[in-house]
């Protein structure tokens, strides 16, 4: 069975029959099949939690127990790029540098969203403090 996570962003969940120890994975609850037993209507609920709740039904109905994790995000260099606004290459250099913490899955890099984000921060500021002297230049004149 494939690994336990929601990803709202792609609309799937997937159910984990077995015990997971990844270093990105958070188990976040585990249901016995014996626990579930509420076939009542989700009327209200977001479609993505319908969805995760009638797969664990749907699993416990089979007997198995279900563990839900959260996994951090991981963006692929493409996905990096176009939110950097830059080129695939450029993302590839830095990781290669190791300016971008990445992770090798097979021969592919993927960044997890976590190290996105540190890195878009940190882009930002060197942006803003380069700037900062023309920024104040402008508002304020030479004095």
């Amino acid at each position: 069975m494939c690994p336990s996570i929601f990803d709202a962003q792609l609309g799937m969940v997937y159910l984990r029959s077995a015990a997971y120890d990844g270093a990105m994975s958070h188990p976040l609850a585990t249901f016995d099949p014996d626990d579930i037993h509420d076939s009542s209507t989700d009327v209200g609920l977001p479609g993505w939690a319908k969805a995760l709740v009638d797969r664990v039904r749907e699993a416990a109905a089979s007997g198995q127990t279900v563990t839900v994790t959260a996994e951090e995000r991981m963006l692929t260099p493409e996905q990096v790029a176009r939110r950097l606004g830059v080129h695939r290459s450029t993302v590839t250099r830095k990781i290669l540098a190791g300016e971008i913490r990445a992770l090798r899955v097979g021969n592919r890099h993927r960044v997890p969203y976590s190290e996105f984000q540190r890195y878009r921060e940190d882009m930002l500021d060197a942006v803003a403090r380069a700037s900062a002297p023309d920024v104040e230049a402008e508002l304020f004149g030479d004095q």
